[in-house]
């Protein structure tokens, strides 16, 4: 995919420095901000796809849905529309927080993290999916690659493939974010990405994904978790009962036997206020 070359100003403000990080329709920018004078990242449609509807009404979501959640493990957004390529192309654009961070795949290379540090990181991502959940919006695309590494907490970012959530109540409610449905994922539910946290975290805790990853991935993406098997058993020292437990629930092969991101956030805070030598059941 071409990417803008450097010192490409966006509205004669956004100054773009070099590419961050690349999607399937779209490449992230560092920039400076000559208004205010700081760093910050721009997420732009490819030039080539700007004829694609679809790919736009992406891009259009994703900043709608992140601006809209509001949550510090998400990355604030600043400005989105559409703007003026210098060549006359006209793309849509996102203003986002710039992270400094590694993505969670640069540190699960190095092997399994501390359990304590990883149900940090798994109760943070449960907190926004609470969020998210509660105001009728499913991430869809949880994954190490989708989880920056600050020192502020993680982050999750890419919310390209999100969706509004089935079965979500919209009467009397003021605080959904109203965003249409993915194409791709409209069939999506709270409940798939309760699992997808599961698998997360037991990446976390062993270094390795519970399944094959090229088995994993084609079912996933298909949203047919039911034909998973259930967890391998966690057998990892000091590691809590609570937090095995957890992790099997949140991979449950029925949907409706999972339990909610809320909950899954209460319980793995619970586990971290609890002190090192107290047992835990």
């Amino acid at each position: 995919m071409a990417r803008l070359p450097m010192g490409t100003a966006i509205f004669r403000r956004y100054v773009l420095i070099g590419a961050i990080g690349q999607g399937g329709v779209s490449t992230v920018y560092s920039a400076i901000d000559v208004n205010r004078g700081r760093k910050l990242a721009v997420k732009i449609l490819a030039p080539a796809m700007a004829g694609s509807r679809h790919a736009r009404d992406d891009v259009r979501r994703e900043a709608l849905i992140t601006d809209r959640l509001r949550h510090p493990s998400v990355p604030r957004v600043f400005e989105y529309g559409e703007a003026p390529l210098p060549d006359g192309t006209v793309v849509p654009f996102v203003v986002l927080e710039l992270l400094a961070g590694v993505p969670l795949t640069d540190l699960l290379v190095r092997g399994p993290l501390p359990w304590r540090q990883a149900v940090r990181i798994a109760a943070s991502i449960a907190d926004v999916l609470a969020v998210a959940h509660r105001r009728g919006v499913v991430h869809r695309d949880l994954n190490a690659r989708n989880v920056m590494v600050t020192s502020t907490g993680p982050k999750i970012i890419d919310f390209g493939l999100a969706t509004a959530a089935q079965g979500v109540d919209t009467r009397h409610r003021t605080d959904l974010v109203v965003a249409p449905s993915h194409p791709k994922t409209a069939f999506a539910s709270p409940a798939d990405d309760v699992y997808t946290l599961g698998v997360l975290l037991y990446e976390m805790l062993t270094g390795r994904s519970p399944y094959p990853a090229a088995a994993a991935a084609a079912i996933l993406s298909a949203g047919r978790t039911a034909h998973l098997a259930p967890t391998p058993v966690l057998a990892i020292p000091g590691l809590p009962s609570r937090v095995r437990d957890l992790v099997r629930a949140c991979m449950a092969k029925t949907p409706r036997t999972r339990p909610a991101g809320a909950e899954v956030a209460l319980s793995l805070w619970a586990v971290l206020d609890t002190p090192l030598n107290a047992t835990i059941g």
